[in-house]
């Protein structure tokens, strides 16, 4: 990965993980955090042996990603 790959995905994690604070707390977060690295433990297991995988990052941004939308979605919502 490259350094300005990497600094887009840490942009891309931060503004996820703000959104979920915001629309659900820390606990939002951590649960998403949680479940994002169950996600890429179990598509692309790692033994901490050299640099992350890029495709394993990647699952894991997508999680917090599909969360995100997820929480905004349901807040930009009419009630009915």
């Amino acid at each position: 990965m490259t350094a300005l790959e990497r600094l887009w995905v840490w942009r891309v994690r931060a503004a996820c993980e703000l959104a979920l604070v915001r629309r659900g707390g820390t606990g939002l977060a951590d649960d998403a955090a949680t479940e994002a690295s169950w996600y890429a433990d179990l598509l692309f297991p790692w033994d901490g042996a050299d640099g992350e995988p890029d495709r394993r990052v990647f699952a894991w941004l997508s999680i917090l990603v599909a969360r995100r939308r997820l929480v905004e979605a349901r807040s930009t919502r009419p009630d009915s």
